[in-house]
């Protein structure tokens, strides 16, 4: 799926770059900062009368984890720069098909599990 791999590239993009787990693929997530992704795909917007045009509608998510024990400021400091690198209004292109971020990105509120702070970016 272009949109997919749009969004997971412009992530990879990112810099400073961290670690980095894709969703169906193999990650051994180091003791240090990392990020996860995932797609979430929901059913298609149709704003007009035909069968030639529908919108995809995708919420992608990447979700910060870091070591527990040092606070949420680095968390949630890599989580501003992720919502910065998808800002409303930013465009790509994949295989033919434009991807336009339509909203702000949302920064959830920071989240202990497994002995880790989470940051979701949605």
């Amino acid at each position: 799926m272009e949109i997919k791999k749009a969004l997971e590239t412009r992530l990879l993009s990112l810099t400073p770059s961290i670690p980095t787990g894709f969703e169906g693929v193999n990650f051994d997530p180091p003791s240090t900062m990392y990020q996860f992704c995932q797609l979430i795909i929901r059913p298609p917007e149709d704003p007009v009368f035909g069968k030639g045009y529908y919108r995809e509608r995708c919420q992608f998510q990447v979700f910060v984890s870091s070591n527990q024990g040092s606070g949420t400021g680095t968390a949630l400091a890599r989580a501003e720069l992720v919502r910065n690198w998808f800002q409303k209004g930013t465009s790509l292109l994949e295989g033919g098909v434009q991807i336009s971020i339509l909203e702000t990105p949302h920064v959830g509120s920071p989240t202990m599990v497994n002995g880790r702070v989470l940051v979701p970016v949605l």
